[in-house]
């Protein structure tokens, strides 16, 4: 699909609606994990910012995709609760993927949600149980919107380095899943050594 949408490009150069296909790219990425969209966003991004169009554009034409899509699945969380979850995204999505959306959510909810971009697996889940679990969006919406602006600022920058080779692109963002979990086990390790000490110092 990526090359089929290349070999269009190539004798395109990118005019003003290269930053609404960013955008579109972003936005559906975000509602519908699944598809390769970071993948084709680096790629994309790689064409347009070598045909002219302005990286800071780019970036935030991801972001603002990324954020409207991340408020729509609040929203249906919030407007269709915990029924929504247990029926329809039980058939679609695995339990433990679920389960460890809520937990996340209910531990450490807006920290969770400003790093949820990062967080493979479930990081469109968190948005949407976030809005089953009763919070406000404005306490949801500027985390979220961290979150996307890191994410998408990475990837954008990505493309402008590697230029739109899908090889690249594909080592990159594999190489950079390696380094997320990296940093995710580093995490959690610190936040247990911290919690063994404080329960030493409290004995």
């Amino acid at each position: 699909m990526i090359e089929s949408i290349l070999e269009y490009l190539a004798g395109n150069p990118p005019g003003a609606w290269a930053g609404p296909l960013l955008g579109a790219v972003a936005f559906a990425e975000t509602l519908f994990p699944p598809i390769p969209g970071d993948i084709l966003f680096v790629v994309l991004a790689g064409w347009a910012v070598a045909g002219g169009f302005p990286l800071i554009l780019a970036g935030l034409y991801g972001v603002t995709g990324c954020f409207l899509a991340s408020c729509l699945l609040f929203y249906l969380g919030h407007k269709h609760g915990r029924k929504f979850v247990d029926s329809w995204l039980k058939r679609k999505v695995e339990p433990a993927r679920i389960n460890r959306a809520k937990e996340l959510i209910a531990g450490h909810g807006p920290v969770i949600l400003a790093a949820s971009r990062f967080i493979p697996g479930v990081r469109s889940l968190l948005v949407l149980i976030a809005g089953t679990s009763g919070m406000r969006f404005a306490l949801a919406a500027v985390p979220v919107a961290f979150s996307a602006l890191a994410w998408y600022a990475i990837l954008s920058i990505a493309g402008s380095v590697f230029g739109n080779s899908i090889p690249a692109a594909e080592g990159f963002m594999k190489r950079f899943e390696i380094w997320i979990w990296i940093f995710l086990a580093f995490a959690v390790l610190t936040v247990f050594v911290v919690r063994i000490c404080r329960g030493r110092g409290k004995g």
